[in-house]
């Protein structure tokens, strides 16, 4: 009796070939490999998930820290003596790394899912040494150069971490199929429960944390305190050259409370505005001083300074990414800006009815005018029209006598202090006050300015404590807010997150239960769950060895490996074409299975 061997083809699945080529260089067939992972595999999966979990970090530092990073490209400027867009570069930087780990995860999921060996190639290793190794000379640069950040990043979870409890109680339940999974398939009981343990402890931990996230957005509208007035930082200096009489004049466009400002004395006795020490940052002095560019600001005399354009510098680093949303009235008229005198500044401010704050700057005590430096700066004023009370000025530089003007603290201070000093305004940068200080201040009279603030979830945080005033680079952007970036009644925010609490322990528990029913049926027994541990159990078996038994329709789950493991290949199987009805198996008990898989390595 003849009978028909069956032919056996090969269904190729391109994407798996993908999965495993990309990640560990496999791109053939038969170097691929569903045996469990090595001990070294394990060890790489995990360095990768700390790096990546450091990427996660940073590219959350990078988002939030775009409220100052003009500071960074400022600081750098000090140090290199050229304008760079730091921050720019690093965020860049942060969004490839945070694309390739992104993608590196993403094959690993794949991975685990298939049932495939969690191999990696030492390419990738390498890479995720690097990463990890400058995450960590980051971490200790920010922290000597620019710790304040760190500040900001706790005050931005204030705002954020309820979302944050959100989106990762749903990313975790919805990778709960995939750890499920996994976890049914581990046979080292201690390892098996202790997993299972940390996954709970994790669940429930995220599921208990809005208890401890006090976010100053979850209020009620009654409660809500008005916005904050703004105060323009050196003029609108988000759309427009930091210091001059234009920046001032589209600060108030904006419908500014006041302007804040910075002023040094000149070497002929004239206050006028400048930030910077010298001034090779904010004017063309390589042009027309190019042997004083780094002369003191201090040093020039007035007539000198005026020969300088304060305004094409802007145009041409464009520091703010402005510049082209800028129309081309705009941009003549910043090319034509001068550096204004204070007096010039001041009868801007009476014209628009303007407050005004700003940094005195003494000269180096060499200087000509280092004595009278404060009864200069008073003169100017008054000459200018400006109301006395309409004037914060900073305690650090000391008066003679008050003369009228709003005296304002620098920082914190207790309200005793305050009192003795009959000082009713408080100046001060956002990681030098707290909320409770700000409401104890509030309760007691005492007005609170906190600066810099640029981001419109920033402001939101201050706008729900209670803060009267905030000093802003943005304040074309930040008037327009009508309300915070977002605001709950704290009933409606509970029902939130304790529903989605919930509906995650039922779905996470459903998915166990799936889990078992597929693997060990509805019984629970020794004797079944044997049974369905031997179906799963594997042996590799070569190319040739399939060809040789082509004539016999064997089962692979009757292979079992040495250690007692499956070999359930993911990625390709040979199926048989239908053949002569006299075919039978080994086995009259065990039926034919056109789809039956095997390993290819």
């Amino acid at each position: 009796m003849v009978t028909q061997a069956k032919l056996q083809y090969y269904r190729h699945n391109y994407c798996l070939v993908c999965m495993t080529g990309v990640l560990g260089c496999r791109w053939h067939r038969y170097k691929q490999s569903t045996r469990d992972s090595r001990k070294r595999d394990l060890l790489w999966f995990t360095l990768f998930v700390i790096t990546f979990l450091f990427i996660i970090f940073y590219f959350y530092f990078w988002l939030i820290a775009k409220n100052s990073f003009d500071d960074l490209n400022w600081q750098m400027f000090k140090l290199i003596k050229s304008w760079v867009p730091w921050y720019k570069i690093m965020l860049g930087l942060t969004c490839a790394a945070f694309g390739y780990m992104f993608i590196v995860m993403f094959l690993y999921l794949c991975h685990a899912y298939h049932g495939h060996q969690l191999y990696i190639h030492p390419i990738h290793i390498v890479l995720i040494i690097a990463t990890l190794l400058c995450c960590v000379a980051m971490c200790i640069a920010l922290d000597n150069q620019w710790a304040t950040q760190f500040y900001v990043l706790y005050l931005s979870l204030k705002v954020t971490g309820p979302f944050l409890q959100i989106g990762t109680v749903i990313l975790l339940t919805s990778l709960t199929w995939l750890i499920a999974g996994q976890w049914y398939k581990i046979r080292n009981l201690a390892i098996k429960w202790s997993l299972l343990l940390f996954f709970i402890i994790i669940m429930v931990g995220l599921y208990i944390t809005p208890l401890y996230i006090k976010s100053p957005c979850v209020i009620s509208i009654e409660e809500l305190p008005p916005k904050p007035k703004l105060l323009s930082h050196r003029g609108a200096s988000r759309i427009a050259p930091e210091n001059t009489l234009i920046a001032f004049q589209k600060a108030n466009e904006s419908g500014v409370y006041g302007y804040e400002s910075d002023v040094v004395i000149s070497f002929d006795g004239v206050p006028y505005l400048m930030h910077d020490s010298t001034l090779r940052r904010t004017t063309n002095i390589k042009d027309v001083f190019p042997d004083r560019i780094d002369d003191d600001v201090s040093m020039f005399n007035i007539s000198d300074v005026k020969k300088l354009n304060a305004g094409g510098w802007f145009l041409e680093t464009d520091p703010m990414w402005s510049v082209s949303s800028l129309t081309e009235e705009d941009k003549i008229i910043y090319k034509n800006q001068s550096i204004p005198t204070l007096e010039e500044f001041i009868q801007l401010a009476v014209e628009t009815n303007k407050i005004v704050i700003f940094d005195l700057r003494l000269p180096p005590i060499y200087h000509p005018y280092f004595n009278q430096s404060i009864n200069i700066t008073i003169d100017a004023i008054q000459r200018a029209g400006l109301k006395l009370q309409n004037l914060w000025w900073l305690e650090d530089t000391t008066l003679e006598s008050r003369k009228g003007v709003k005296l304002t603290a620098e920082m914190y201070e207790p309200l005793q202090y305050l009192h003795d000093n009959n000082i009713t305004n408080v100046n001060v940068q956002y990681d030098e006050i707290t909320a409770d200080q700000i409401r104890e201040y509030k309760e007691d009279n005492i007005t609170t300015n906190v600066w810099l603030i640029n981001s419109k979830w920033f402001l939101s945080y201050y706008w729900c404590i209670g803060a009267e005033s905030i000093t802003t680079n943005n304040c074309d952007i930040l008037s327009q807010m009508e309300s915070p970036v977002w605001q709950l009644e704290p009933s409606n925010y509970l029902i939130l997150w304790v529903s989605i609490d919930v509906l995650s322990v039922i779905i996470i528990t459903t998915i166990f239960i799936v889990h078992r029913v597929r693997l060990y049926g509805t019984s629970f027994s020794p004797e079944t769950i044997s049974l369905n541990a031997a179906k799963n159990a594997y042996k590799s078996r070569t190319m040739k060895e399939q060809l040789l038994g082509r004539d016999v329709n064997h089962d692979p789950s009757d292979d079992v490996e040495r250690n007692g493991v499956l070999n359930r290949p993911a990625a390709y199987s040979m199926a048989s074409l239908p053949g002569d009805s006299s075919y039978r198996p080994y086995s009259e008990h065990v039926a034919t299975r056109p789809d039956a898989k095997y390993e290819l390595e």
